[in-house]
């Protein structure tokens, strides 16, 4: 007999400390069927549900999807916005449901809600029990989820992806459809949850290097060797979150003794414990980093300059001038950078092709990422700034799909720089970024890229060497520089 799946989903990495609250013009909403039309073939997690689901043939009741990019705090309408719908289709189809299947971010905080989808789940639950329905809540969420014991509590089971980048989103998405097909052939399990002290920077939870690769590598030991074991998520956190749940936590879901569950664990936190340093790596001055690349005679492929501190795939806004102005002031060439800038790019779109043209660019958004940086180029190429992923299962996959748009963008370039203006920040998670703008990165010498992680499965096969910058923005690796407020004793620094 066909199972009745209701689908919905509202993913966002919120980022607190960015002054400018996420509205609802910020967000892509489908409803209903387009939840399924506009999804089907795009690379996303949702995708990956769909064609699952399509396999087992179950009917999909659709009910409301939001996205955003990572940005800050949700504001009050968008929250009710989303609430309002979902409760409204649940309640229409609560009756004719076998399970509710949930795309989460993991990280989103909202203006009246620091645990935004732990209260949402428990919601769900409240309504459930309410029209005495009991069905599984299965929900996928990002690696970077700050986890609570609400989301937890009050679901059935919460599946996250295994890799940073994410290249993975969409078969995260098929395997949690599988472990709710299981669910429904056997519907008893537990999850526990266990939070840690520690709050770690993006640049330290890449799942190629400690601690997230033996923590990763040793959970997957323990789900092999214990069909008990349904999953264990090891769930990195999102720092830039100033919440009480923000951090570093393991979480299980089990057929078995939750006590034998609990011992994987704490195993697995001793581990975090015995590789915290790597958490936290050192970044490199500007000065640093060319006094290294000075000594290189010959630069045969890019070398790549990563400025974690404007992480667009964090929350910041992409406009950072620091990096790139100190870099100016040298006498390197061969420079490629990408600057979101709207007011530069519609400058240029009004301007001539072939123009040389000057104009202020970036350190628009706010006072924390520089100053705005005076650029005379020539213009070489205006576009609407849509592109297809060079790779299918980009890190980007996960967030947009595989069409992506970074609005009216232009092409400047002078005997330094070629620059890349866009509208809509866009993290650099993907090669098709620039090459459907006529840049080729394989013949730049040095790359400014900003992200901590994500740029990795794109950039680093092209490059020769990277290194990371210390540098203006509040996606800063030194947590210290943040004013947090709620996270009470929890390590953000070893220092």
């Amino acid at each position: 007999m066909s199972k009745n799946i209701f689908l919905s989903g509202i993913y966002h990495e919120t980022h607190t400390f960015l002054g400018e609250p996420t509205t609802l013009k910020d967000f892509i909403i489908y409803h209903d069927k387009e939840i399924i039309n506009e999804n089907i073939g795009n690379g996303s997690p949702t995708d990956g549900f769909i064609e699952y689901a399509f396999q087992k043939k179950w009917n999909i009741i659709p009910g409301i999807q939001m996205s955003a990019r990572p940005s800050g705090t949700v504001d009050e309408e968008s929250e009710n916005y989303f609430k309002k719908n979902f409760f409204e289709k649940l309640k229409f189809s609560s009756h004719n449901i076998d399970a509710i299947f949930l795309i989460l971010h993991g990280a989103m905080v909202s203006k009246n809600h620091d645990d935004f989808e732990g209260d949402f789940l428990r919601d769900i639950q409240s309504f459930l029990s309410k029209e005495n329905i009991s069905i599984p809540v299965v929900a996928v969420l990002d690696l970077h989820a700050n986890v609570s014991e609400s989301m937890i509590k009050n679901s059935t089971c919460v599946y996250a992806y295994r890799k940073n980048p994410h290249s993975d989103s969409r078969e995260t998405a098929i395997k949690a459809a599988s472990i709710l097909n299981d669910l429904f052939l056997d519907p008893k399990v537990e999850q526990i949850h266990l939070g840690t002290n520690y709050i770690l920077p993006p640049t330290g939870v890449g799942t190629a290097n400690d601690p997230m690769k033996t923590i990763l590598e040793e959970a997957l030991k323990i789900e092999k060797n214990d069909p008990e074991i349904i999953c264990i998520n090891v769930m990195a956190g999102y720092s830039y979150a100033d919440i009480p749940e923000c951090g570093f936590s393991i979480n299980c879901c089990t057929r078995g003794n939750t006590s034998q569950a609990k011992k994987y664990l704490d195993n697995l936190v001793t581990i975090l414990e015995a590789k915290i340093k790597n958490g936290y790596p050192k970044e490199n001055s500007l000065d640093e980093a060319l006094k290294a690349i000075d000594k290189i005679t010959d630069i045969k492929k890019p070398i790549l300059l990563i400025e974690p501190a404007d992480n667009i795939g964090g929350g910041t806004p992409g406009d950072a001038t620091d990096l790139l102005n100190r870099l100016l002031q040298t006498n390197h060439t061969g420079i490629v950078a990408i600057i979101n800038d709207p007011e530069a790019a519609d400058t240029c779109h009004k301007a001539q092709m072939n123009d040389e043209i000057e104009l202020n660019i970036g350190a628009k958004f706010d006072l924390f990422h520089g100053k705005p940086i005076l650029i005379k180029a020539k213009l070489e190429k205006i576009s609407d700034g849509a592109f297809e992923l060079e790779n299918k299962k980009s890190h980007l996959a996960s967030m947009m799909g595989t069409k992506i748009n970074m609005g009216p963008s232009a092409v400047l370039k002078n005997d330094q720089l070629t620059l890349l203006l866009t509208s809509i920040k866009t993290p650099p998670m993907d090669l098709g970024q620039l090459i459907s703008q006529g840049i080729n990165p394989k013949d730049a010498k040095l790359i400014i890229i900003k992200a901590a992680v994500s740029h990795k499965d794109a950039y680093d096969p092209i490059a020769s060497q990277s290194f990371y910058i210390d540098s203006q923005g509040l996606c800063t690796s030194n947590l210290k520089r943040l004013p947090f407020k709620k996270i009470g004793n929890k390590v953000i620094s070893l220092d």
